[in-house]
């Protein structure tokens, strides 16, 4: 498999490029905050503050006109809708752009499964154009203090380029428990939902750890840096926490025990799932990266072998199977059981 590609830079980016060393005095409370905010360790180390924003700016924020779109009554409406905002549909995991395909799957003529770790999808739209507030707030993220404080606190040294958007996430969303590609440095998420009942829904980022059986993945993954970090199916891991609380943020930097995952089941037309979502990429040069089900396995190693024992234990059920059956992991214990070696990078 090629290298892992760098992330794409989308339209609104370009107008913040020339405001990256500038810092708006209005959101200058949030660099205090994050620098005094412990560093938890459970599940995995990373941080979570409640009440980021300031009331009056949490707000303006979420009753902002770009935020709170309004109830529709078709699906078609909010897409219409989003598309009026300044938003659009990205590639993004857990995802399709295709508005078509979406409203196709949605009314039940479709089994289209993009990831065989999961069991639906669902479409991200990225705010492109925004205004104001929001325009403001996107601004002081992406700037050099807040960039470095994010740095600093969870000992980041290499050069890294922030990615920072309003992003909404319709019904259907989802993706498996991952802990992110090596390639990303650290990711935060900002709740920022319309909906006063939204912590009571099912749209919420959980936090996970592996249960006992699995956990030779997180050394099999520390074993192996030239392999990329892959997605797992649900039922391999076990929630450990979940971030229900509107204007709370979840910082941390991926590494091979940082698994989330999400799964979005709830009425969008009412509101949506809204978050101001970033990363901060690192850049340069780097080693290549090849995905877990491209390697050919040094033999005999005690990773093998844990693989080749599991994968039996899972064929003795076919509904297990079938979830697995064409993930990157589980190619990787079909080939195993069967006495195959994988292919090369």
């Amino acid at each position: 498999m090629a290298p892992q590609a760098c992330p794409k830079r989308h339209a609104w980016m370009s107008g913040l490029a020339g405001a990256a060393g500038t810092m708006s005095s209005r959101f200058s409370y949030l660099i205090p905050k994050l620098e005094a905010a412990p560093l938890l360790e459970t599940p995995f180390p990373h941080v979570e503050i409640q009440g980021f924003l300031a009331a009056r700016d949490f707000e303006q924020l979420v009753n902002h006109p770009q935020i709170r779109l309004g109830p529709k009554r078709r699906t078609e409406a909010l897409l219409t809708a989003l598309a009026a905002s300044g938003y659009a549909p990205i590639e993004f995991p857990g995802a399709i752009t295709s508005a078509a395909d979406y409203l196709d799957w949605l009314a039940g003529h479709s089994d289209r499964r993009p990831h065989a770790t999961t069991e639906g999808f669902g479409m991200v739209y990225r705010l492109q154009r925004p205004e104001g507030l929001i325009e403001e707030l996107q601004a002081f993220l992406h700037s050099d203090a807040f960039t470095n404080c994010l740095t600093k606190k969870f000992g980041i040294s290499r050069p890294v380029t922030p990615e920072i958007g309003v992003q909404k996430y319709l019904h259907g969303y989802e993706i498996s428990p991952h802990p992110d590609i090596r390639r990303k440095a650290l990711t935060f998420m900002l709740n920022a939902n319309s909906e006063p009942g939204s912590e009571t829904e099912e749209i919420h980022t959980r936090y996970l750890v592996l249960k006992d059986k699995w956990r030779f993945i997180g050394r099999f993954w520390k074993r192996y840096p030239q392999l990329d970090r892959s997605w797992l199916p649900w039922d391999w891991c076990e929630t450990s926490k979940e971030q229900r609380s509107n204007n709370s943020i979840v910082i941390f930097s991926p590494a091979n025990d940082t698994l989330h995952a999400i799964r979005a089941d709830y009425d969008h037309l009412g509101f949506q799932r809204t978050q101001v979502y970033g990363n901060l990429w690192y850049g340069g040069d780097h080693p290549p990266l090849y995905d877990s089900a491209h390697f050919r396995w040094p033999a005999p190693v005690r990773e093998a072998l844990a693989w080749r024992m599991i994968a039996a234990q899972k064929a003795r059920s076919t509904a297990a199977c079938r979830r697995m059956r064409g993930s990157r992991l589980g190619e990787k214990l079909h080939a195993l059981r069967r006495g195959r070696a994988a292919p090369d990078g």
